[in-house]
């Protein structure tokens, strides 16, 4: 059954209204959107959220479910359609949490010396904070120096690569895939366009049958605008043409991208009969099987006497 509802759980308390629902808008076009937030301070916050169509709402339960989209997650975001029936309670919201829920998450940097990110205040510091079993106050403000910078660089690229996902403007959408590709096949065909952190695609969750889209997560965006030049219109010979763009969300971080998906190709599925140009020809309109199909070779669309008259026989 259609469903473009899906519901979101295990949502920390940390995360307001603004930013759960901004995260949702990355997915789709929201229609109706409804979070309670946590009040005891726990991840049991959760939402209803309405996409404009089924699709929308499928990107938003692959995107979401089973990440830990946002810092100082005690556990994994719980995602799914509304429709869809619950068959555990383990990793929902439902059931109780076992970790204490911080805006505060641990880091490392390249040579191995931990660093502390706050996701609500966006401070960095390399002390051990109290919630996570430190007892280092934090440093002034402006103390932490060009140690505190490169702690703060190095956050955005590690929380990438731990995520699965790219770097803004690099993470692109592709639809109308063939229901018998694999994921191997997927990246086959997305491989040659630069550094992949990640490619899937879309199954069902209860069937565990492809729903024909997927998600690929390049290194960087120049990879992503190359994927998209390469791959959208490509004829699968299967009867569909793929469809390419920039994830939604991350259009102004990658134009190019943006000009590339708006050439103009053939997405979707090929036409299995040849498209009716012209008028049916007849004695009565004066139109000949010919004359109908240079119309149809040229594009063109014939009207009644706009071919010479049939000849009739003496």
């Amino acid at each position: 059954m259609s469903d473009s509802k899906v519901f979101l759980g295990c949502i920390p308390n940390h995360v307001d209204e603004a930013t759960l629902k901004g995260e949702c808008e990355k997915q789709g076009t929201v229609k109706e959107f409804f979070y309670m937030q946590d009040q005891v301070g726990t991840d049991r916050g959760w939402a209803f959220v309405t996409y404009e169509d089924e699709t929308e709402a499928a990107v938003a339960v692959a995107m979401f479910n089973g990440q830990q989209l946002f810092p100082g997650s005690a556990r994994p975001l719980h995602c799914k359609f509304n429709n869809e029936k619950l068959t555990k309670i383990e990793g929902t919201v439902f059931e109780a949490p076992t970790k204490a829920v911080t805006p505060w998450q641990e880091f490392t940097t390249p040579e191995g010396k931990p660093y502390y990110f706050n996701s609500v205040t966006k401070e960095t510091r390399w002390e051990k904070p109290a919630e996570l079993g430190g007892a280092a106050a934090a440093k002034p403000a402006g103390a932490g120096g060009k140690e505190t910078d490169v702690a703060s660089a190095t956050l955005a690229l590690t929380a990438s690569a731990n995520s699965g996902v790219g770097p803004m403007g690099a993470n692109i959408f592709v639809f109308h895939i063939p229901i018998n590709w694999t994921d191997d096949d997927f990246n086959a065909h997305f491989t040659p366009f630069g550094q992949i952190i990640s490619a899937k695609i879309h199954q069902d969750p209860i069937t565990k049958g492809s729903k024909g889209f997927g998600f690929v997560s390049y290194a960087s965006p120049s990879a992503a605008t190359m994927a998209i030049k390469g791959m959208n219109g490509f004829d699968t010979k299967q009867g569909k043409f793929l469809k390419v763009t920039i994830k939604k969300g991350e259009e102004q971080y990658n134009p190019d991208a943006v000009t590339a998906q708006n050439v103009q190709v053939q997405t979707g599925s090929a036409s299995t009969a040849p498209a009716i140009v012209g008028v049916q020809p007849t004695v009565a309109m004066g139109v000949s099987s010919q004359a109908l199909a240079d119309a149809a070779a040229a594009g063109k669309m014939l009207k009644p006497g706009t071919a010479p008259q049939l000849a009739l026989g003496q």
